[in-house]
């Protein structure tokens, strides 16, 4: 069961004081029935009702956790399909012409029916400690590091040997050592994320193979242990490398693998070494879909132009901002996803599906819980700017929700300078480092 404190608005309760006076004077809102707590199952049906009195008309908006829930201003707020995600306080402010009253705040307590918690932090814990058995003395001392948020932050965009990474080396592995990070990195991703590690690695070598040089290849790809790990306390797993950085929590706060950095060179499929790859197939396709969508809806493009990601990789010295992360300068957030059609709107949450299914399905499925809820797609926001194809540089995108935060960035080529590639990164405002990078 996922209990959840009641959040009290500062209002109290009924905040209203009906005013005496003659018979012609608008009364203020009065509350007469107050909202009820409520506890329901994950994917049943939940409805808040209040009852005030006042003179007409009255307007209603109900709030989670103190903030506005868009769309929500009938006297009835019913959320069709409750998630883990949509646990919380509730309220709603009644106005008219003469005030305004707040009711007390119910809480919705959801309940899960999982049988026990599951095994993805022992089985990774297990995975990490066979790998940092087969190192040496002094590959355990590179691998392991101690827990800081600065030190959690030493990952960037560019190549390695253009900004320092933590941990060990894919090519200082010998080929035993290897089968065994293999083996770990798979237990802690997706299928379809361990793909796309091995098919970055793979977009390093292919750059090295034409003109790229020693700034790249797969062994230019590092493993890290932020904290010790293990299987209640928390730690991080860290891959990072050129275009890809997974900061994998355990026992933290939220299940997160944010701040994911994505991008690759070159933009679509190539061939290395008699093997195909399109590591950002999914992704790529995703945006693509949606950004021709959004073409039709006004309110969905930007005015300005963004030459990178906002809240990318590179902050201060080319590694990641510094923490708490600050959205407030977001002025210009775009559309409302509840403004999109039915179509439209599976194509944002294709799009999110693609980066949150490259984890494990523990983590994907709380995720997308909270990311999919009908109260966090209530708040979410989609937004482009340029021309919304995936093929022109300069073109940009970017999903905000509550948690979710999404860019999509196309860049030009830098081995391939006639042509382009993209930067892309999925951080959540309250997960990013397992919930460490909050104030």
């Amino acid at each position: 069961m996922l209990a959840v404190a009641t959040l009290f608005s500062a209002c109290g309760g009924d905040s209203s004081d009906s005013s005496t006076g003659t018979s012609s004077t608008s009364t203020a809102p009065a509350i007469t029935t107050q909202p009820t707590s409520l506890s329901v199952a994950a994917g049943a049906s939940a409805s808040f009702t209040v009852v005030a009195s006042g003179t007409a008309t009255l307007a209603y908006q109900w709030r989670k956790d103190s903030t506005a829930i868009s769309g929500a201003t009938s006297a009835t707020y019913t959320i069709a399909t409750v998630a883990s995600s949509d646990a919380g306080s509730y309220d709603v402010v009644v106005t008219n012409s003469a005030g305004s009253a707040t009711s007390s705040a119910a809480t919705l307590t959801v309940t899960t029916t999982s049988s026990g918690s599951s095994s993805l932090s022992a089985d990774v814990y297990s995975a990490a400690t066979t790998f940092y058995n087969t190192l040496s003395s002094s590959q355990q001392s590179t691998v392991q590091l101690s827990w800081s948020l600065d030190t959690a932050r030493k990952w960037s965009n560019l190549p390695a040997q253009l900004v320092a990474r933590n941990g060990i080396t894919w090519g200082s592995l010998s080929t035993a050592q290897q089968t065994a990070a293999r083996t770990l990195i798979a237990t802690a991703l997706s299928a379809t994320g361990n793909t796309l590690h091995l098919g970055l690695q793979a977009a390093d070598d292919y750059l090295a193979a034409n003109g790229g040089g020693s700034s790249y290849g797969n062994g230019q790809y590092y493993i890290a242990f932020l904290g010790t790990p293990s299987a209640s306390d928390f730690w991080m797993l860290q891959l990072t490398g050129h275009h890809l950085t997974y900061n994998i929590a355990f026992n933290g706060s939220y299940k997160s693998p944010t701040p994911l950095f994505l991008g690759v060179e070159p933009k679509g499929s190539f061939t290395q070494s008699g093997t195909t790859y399109d590591p950002m197939e999914a992704q790529r396709t995703a945006m693509s879909n949606l950004g021709t969508s959004l073409t039709a809806y006004s309110g969905a493009k930007l005015s300005g132009t963004y030459s990178d990601l906002v809240f990318g990789a590179n902050g201060s010295g080319n590694i990641d901002g510094t923490c708490p992360r600050s959205y407030s300068s977001v002025t210009d957030h775009g559309l409302l996803y509840g403004s999109l059609s039915s179509t439209d709107q599976a194509l944002v949450q294709a799009v999110i599906k693609s980066y949150v299914n490259t984890q494990a399905t523990e983590y994907a499925d709380d995720l997308l819980d909270a990311y999919l809820g009908d109260t966090a797609l209530a708040s979410t926001y989609v937004a482009y700017s340029g021309s919304g194809t995936v093929t022109t540089k300069g073109n940009y995108f970017r999903i905000e929700g509550p948690r979710a935060w999404i860019e999509f960035s196309v860049q030009s080529g830098v081995i391939f300078s006639t042509d382009i590639h993209y930067h892309t990164i999925w951080r959540d405002k309250y997960g990013d480092y397992g919930g460490k990078c909050v104030s």
